[in-house]
């Protein structure tokens, strides 16, 4: 059986990953969906200084006091920045990284609002002159999922973004390069967005393999099922070293 921590992304909560948990805890796996500081249940804790990092070692620390070893990380969208991170912090506790419709960072602190278009960056930079700390989602929203009445039931859930989350990026310490599963799973039906273009760059890669998944950007939400599926057929993959 295999271990799965879950990231979620930007404005969403471990709360997101509930169908699945439940899926892969029925099927004997450990599965723990964390929600990062500042949102979620934790929305609370919202604060200025609350940055990538931050979140990196939210997971960090999940890691290391639950005493998590041989980790299938995943992490879905902004989420893929911080599985990133902890791979550079505790490599040693992680067997593989999966990048759910994610940013895959290469350059550190590099911020997300630089993988932005100019018109999305100038509208989330317009909420930080004047004076936010938590964004708000934009139009984005309309490509979390195709179902109306899911996605305004998604309006209800989300909450704020910590500013300094997309203002600067994660710390990379190189160390995660020492993890040498990697896995990218981008969402077919999310088809301009920019983890298209992540998919596309990391594909023919050796240390990478991929996969599409028939569904808008939060295939968690969607397709709870066949995403569960996926990370099971994937972690019987690196059992087998077929991956």
């Amino acid at each position: 059986m295999a271990t799965f921590v879950l990231v979620h992304g930007a404005w969403h909560g471990g709360w997101c990953w509930s169908g699945t948990l439940d899926l892969l805890r029925e099927h004997g796996h450990v599965a723990i969906a964390p929600t990062l500081t500042g949102l979620g249940e934790r929305s609370h804790l919202l604060s200025a200084d609350i940055t990538a990092d931050t979140h990196v070692q939210d997971i960090v620390n999940v890691l290391e006091w639950r005493e998590l070893n041989d980790v299938i990380l995943v992490g879905h969208s902004y989420g893929g920045l911080i599985i990133t991170g902890v791979a550079g912090q505790v490599p040693d506790r992680i067997r593989a990284l999966v990048y759910l419709d994610a940013f895959v960072p290469e350059i550190s602190g590099e911020a997300i609002l630089a993988n932005t278009s100019p018109d999305r960056m100038a509208a989330f930079q317009r909420q930080i002159d004047d004076g936010a700390i938590g964004l708000e989602p934009d139009a984005a929203v309309e490509t979390w999922i195709g179902d109306r009445d899911v996605r305004a039931w998604l309006r209800t859930k989300i909450t704020p973004q910590p500013k300094g989350t997309f203002t600067g990026g994660v710390t990379l310490t190189g160390r995660e390069a020492q993890v040498a599963h990697r896995h990218y799973i981008v969402a077919a039906l999310n088809e301009h967005s920019p983890f298209q273009g992540e998919y596309r760059r990391l594909r023919g890669r050796d240390s990478w393999t991929t996969e599409e998944i028939p569904t808008w950007h939060d295939a968690m939400v969607e397709a709870p099922e066949d995403l569960a599926a996926r990370l099971e057929n994937y972690a019987g993959a690196l059992e087998r070293g077929s991956t």
